[in-house]
C-alpha cells in the first residue's frame, strides 16, 4: 500500500465518516462541487454534462474562463477519487456494492442552483465520464482493516512493520557500536591513566545494561516476525475463501 497524499487522506476520512449512510462517490466529492451540477445520462448513449451556475442568461468572459478551469479541476478530482477507491478495494480496505436493482437513466449531483442560468460543459477526456458512470451508483462499505488504517495515520500495517524493523535494526546497530566503543575504552583507558583500574562491578553493570538492551531488541524483532506470519496466514485464508466462493459460483452457473 503506497503512502497517500493529503487530498487522498481527506477522502479516506469522508469514506470512513459516511460508512453505512449512503456512502456514494457523489457524497464524497459533494463539497468540492460548489456552483456546478453534474448531469449523468446512461442510455441510449452514455453522457456526462457539467452545468455551471451563472448570474445572467449571457455569460461574461470571467464565467467562461471559470468554466474551463473548473472542468479540468473536476476531471482531476474524479480521476483521483476513483483511483483511490480502486486502490482501497484492491487492498481489501473497502467493499463496493450496487444495491439498486433498477438504476435511473438520468441522475444529478453537485451544488449548482437549478433555477439559475448555467453554462454547459463536458469532460475533454471521455474516460472521466466512463469512470464516473461506472462508480457513481456503487455504495462503499469499509472494513475493520480500513478503520485501523485510518487510526494509524493512513500507514498500512506492512509499512508500519517496515518502519519498526528499521528502528530495531538501527537500535541493534547502535548497541553494537556502543559495545565496541565501551570495550575499546576499557582496553585503552589504563594507558592514559597510568594503570588506574576500573572496578569490576562497574564493568559488569555496563555489560548487563548492554545485554538488556540487546535482549529487548531481539524480543521486538521476534514479535514482528510472529505478527508477519499471522498476517500472512490471514491473507492466505482470505485468498482461499475467495477462490472457494468463485468455484462455487462457477459450479452453480454450470449446473
Amino acid at each position: 500500500m503506497r503512502l497517500l497524499n493529503k487530498d487522498e487522506q481527506e477522502f479516506c476520512r469522508c469514506i470512513l465518516n459516511g460508512n453505512g449512510n449512503n456512502n456514494y462517490l457523489g457524497n464524497i466529492i459533494d463539497d468540492k462541487l460548489w456552483g456546478v451540477r453534474i448531469s449523468i445520462t446512461r442510455s441510449p448513449q452514455r453522457n456526462v454534462d457539467l452545468l455551471f451556475t451563472i448570474q445572467n442568461q449571457q455569460p461574461i468572459q470571467d464565467e467562461i474562463d471559470m468554466t474551463l478551469q473548473r472542468s479540468q479541476d473536476i476531471s482531476f478530482l474524479i480521476l483521483n477519487v476513483v483511483n483511490l477507491i480502486k486502490l482501497l478495494e484492491k487492498e481489501n480496505y473497502i467493499m463496493l456494492l450496487q444495491r439498486a436493482t433498477q438504476i435511473p437513466n438520468q441522475s444529478m449531483l453537485g451544488r449548482g442552483i437549478g433555477n439559475l442560468p448555467f453554462i454547459t460543459s463536458n469532460f475533454s477526456d471521455p474516460t472521466i465520464s466512463t469512470l464516473l458512470i461506472d462508480y457513481v451508483d456503487k455504495e462503499i462499505f469499509v472494513t475493520q482493516e480500513f478503520i485501523q488504517f485510518c487510526k494509524n495515520g493512513f500507514i498500512a500495517r506492512d509499512e508500519k512493520r517496515f518502519r519498526r524493523q528499521i528502528f530495531i535494526t538501527t537500535s541493534a546497530l547502535c548497541v553494537a557500536i556502543l559495545a565496541l566503543v565501551v570495550n575499546t575504552v576499557f582496553n585503552l583507558l589504563p594507558n592514559f591513566t597510568g594503570g588506574t583500574k576500573i572496578k569490576q562491578e562497574q564493568i559488569d553493570s555496563i555489560r548487563t545494561d548492554l545485554h538488556k538492551i540487546s535482549s529487548y531488541v531481539d524480543t521486538l524483532n521476534l514479535q514482528i516476525k510472529t505478527t508477519t506470519k499471522i498476517d500472512t496466514l490471514k491473507n492466505q485464508t482470505k485468498t482461499n475463501l475467495k477462490v472457494d466462493n468463485e468455484t462455487q459460483r462457477n459450479k452453480k452457473k454450470t449446473d
